[in-house]
């Protein structure tokens, strides 16, 4: 919103007066848009609406396109004649909340995957343990399931179930992901991360989870889904995308000890908070 809200809104109830209808309807009949500027206006609209506070409300989790759609055409009095006889205003809507509503899903799937501890005595969580073992140091072995060599993969102590704590299981699932999908690149960040200036590999990677649910609601993080789809496998392929990137940043800027990493990882999330093309950010 570059302009005041009541210069705004002022320009609305001027330009409803003039076309006989609503800024959302005018948004939908507007076959010229992009749908992901059509998504972006009429997000914008809902927001600022105070017609549609209860809408916006329902907006914030998951909900059904085809009901919300309904609620704002009743509420914002669409033209029923041009409902009636055009066919693009409805059907523009939905698909404009459809991404919307999909994005919420996603995040409460993450929320849900982060609210699980890690559990020492289930089997499933320590298997998944292990495969991140396997997927980084195939060749090499441990002397025992509690050891210093877990030290190796960034962690802490000698029990890695105490370095998820915040993350729960999404963060370990975060790093799997990472290390079986893009192995190669997951394999040489865990070397720079022993050898150039040293950082925890896998102490990073839960911090940069946390990193990823801290701006996820930020324009270009959503963009980022509602262009690639709102599924686990696209924020477990960002969250892949993010990590390499750090590596790459850390690296140029070349730290002379591990004591300059929160200077370095602060500047990193700076530089990714900005309001940019997120893969494009990502790559420079």
């Amino acid at each position: 919103m570059n302009c005041p809200i009541f210069l705004w809104r002022i320009y609305k109830y001027i330009v409803h007066l003039f076309t006989g209808r609503s800024e959302i309807e005018r948004i939908c009949y507007d076959i010229g848009l992009k749908s992901l500027e059509r998504l972006a206006l009429i997000e914008t609209s809902v927001d600022y609406s105070k017609q549609l506070v209860h809408i916006k409300k329902d907006m914030k989790s998951e909900f059904d396109p085809g009901e919300v759609a309904i609620k704002i055409v009743e509420i914002k009095g669409f033209n029923q004649e041009l409902l009636a006889f055009d066919s693009i205003i409805l059907p523009n809507l939905i698909s404009a909340l459809e991404p919307i509503s999909l994005f919420q899903g996603l995040k409460k799937s993450i929320e849900n995957k982060q609210k699980i501890p890690y559990d020492n005595s289930n089997l499933e969580h320590e298997a998944s343990l292990e495969k991140l073992w396997d997927a980084l140091l195939p060749d090499v072995r441990r002397s025992a399931r509690l050891s210093k060599e877990w030290g190796t993969l960034g962690f802490q102590g000698m029990d890695p179930a105490t370095d998820f704590r915040g993350m729960g299981i999404l963060g370990l699932d975060n790093l799997i992901y990472l290390s079986t999908q893009h192995s190669d690149d997951a394999r040489e960040i865990l070397k720079n991360s022993n050898s150039k200036c040293c950082y925890p590999f896998a102490i990073t990677g839960i911090n940069i989870t946390a990193l990823i649910l801290n701006l996820i609601d930020k324009p270009h993080f959503k963009i980022y889904f509602f262009k690639n789809g709102s599924t686990l496998t696209q924020f477990n392929e960002l969250y892949s995308l993010v990590f390499i990137s750090f590596d790459r940043f850390y690296q140029s800027k070349k730290p002379k000890s591990i004591m300059e990493f929160n200077t370095i990882k602060k500047e990193f999330e700076t530089k990714i908070s900005q309001n940019s093309d997120l893969v494009q950010l990502l790559r420079n």
